[in-house]
């Protein structure tokens, strides 16, 4: 047997091999219910019944099973990441792993809908005339914007500062807050969006914190005042999760500890911290921020004794989570409506608080896609 038929017969050994001793751990070992890495639920065996034999879903649960119980199934995927980064591959999964490990979610101008986002800054602008308010629409311009020299080579995204303009041409009643100048000039000496995650850092918020305070003519209380400090080291996000890569590192997660004092409630429950601790020990790190995303988060800060109450209405999505911490001095109450989740009169809620400022803070894209902002105005 030549040298070259004797290398292919070993290879095909050894796949085979791979294949049958996974096969049979997949038995073998306990099934895993949930992924960490990925952040969702996994498939697991079940017991075939008779009718499961008639409509195909047995087949279907093999194949489903067989994929997300595979004996080293995240070793596996980073091997994959691997292989098809230097193969040349750039889209991973629906992402790009760009230079010094930076992640970017790979978003096109096919994958937003002109017409939604148009819809949704009438909205705002509607919202913003009809209530007794001042709007500041503030969209938090995506990492591929702001860290363009970070893409790999040839990397395409969808055109945000068509976006912006438009936002500017429709924006009447409502303000709008741009920072990308104020992000591009952080850029240059600080790190303004994790590596491994598509949201923004500490840094970033604070630095949408300095041009809120500049807008309304008011002095920003120095970052070094908030005592920021590293909670976490091993903080891998969302977009790690879909191309994993053995050579990408964690990132440090900060959040600022000197707070004002503060009364926190979500739904029934009451707590003395914006921040849940517990989350730092899960794979969603981010989510230390009031522990995730609720319909409506109300803050109050018992100790301010001004003689006007200053109220601030807060129509977010997650990004919005760590911009508050700096904006809580600013305000008695602070109260935060998540669209997605929130399901009741937003004009009744006004009539109860009636906000003094309303803030609209979303990432751009995600304010875009969202189909939710509509409820802006029941």
């Amino acid at each position: 047997m030549s040298r070259t038929k004797l290398s292919e017969a070993i290879f095909f050994i050894v796949i085979v091999f791979i294949l049958a001793v996974n096969g049979i751990l997949l038995f073998v070992l306990p099934q895993r219910n949930y992924s960490e890495n990925e952040n969702r639920y996994l498939t697991t065996f079940k017991v075939p019944s008779p009718a499961s034999f008639l409509d195909a879903s047995m087949q279907k649960n093999l194949t489903d099973g067989s994929n997300d119980q595979f004996t080293g199934r995240d070793w596996w995927m980073q091997l994959a990441t691997a292989m098809q980064l230097r193969i040349g591959f750039q889209d991973l999964g629906g992402v790009y792993i760009g230079r010094d490990g930076y992640y970017f979610e790979r978003i096109l101008d096919s994958n937003l809908s002109k017409t939604r986002f148009l819809n949704n800054l009438q909205y705002v602008e509607q919202f913003a005339a009809g209530q007794d308010t001042d709007v500041t629409f503030l969209p938090v311009p995506s990492k591929g914007m702001i860290l363009s020299q970070m893409l790999p080579d040839h990397a395409v995204l969808y055109n945000a500062d068509q976006m912006f303009e438009s936002a500017e041409t429709e924006l009447k009643q409502a303000a709008l807050l741009d920072i990308r100048p104020d992000l591009e000039n952080a850029a240059r000496s600080m790190q303004v969006y994790f590596k491994t995650d598509h949201h923004w850092t500490m840094e970033a918020a604070y630095q949408a914190y300095c041009a809120w305070q500049r807008v309304h003519n008011k002095e920003s209380t120095a970052l070094a005042q908030f005592s920021p400090e590293c909670v976490s080291s091993s903080f891998y996000g969302t977009l790690y999760s879909k191309a994993p890569d053995y050579q990408s590192r964690p990132d440090q997660l900060y959040i600022p500890k000197n707070l004002a004092e503060a009364q926190i409630i979500i739904g029934q429950k009451q707590s003395d911290s914006i921040y849940d601790f517990s989350r730092l020990e899960t794979k969603d790190k981010y989510s230390v921020y009031f522990g995730g995303n609720f319909a409506r988060i109300d803050i109050h800060m018992p100790k301010h004794n001004r003689r006007n109450l200053k109220k601030l209405l807060i129509i977010k999505d997650s990004f919005a989570n760590s911009i508050v911490p700096f904006l809580m001095p600013e305000f008695d109450e602070i109260t935060m409506l998540d669209l997605r989740y929130y399901n009741e009169s937003v004009a009744r809620l006004m009539s109860e608080i009636q906000p003094d400022e309303t803030l609209v803070l979303y990432e751009m894209s995600n304010f875009a896609q969202d189909m939710n902002i509509f409820k802006i105005l029941k």
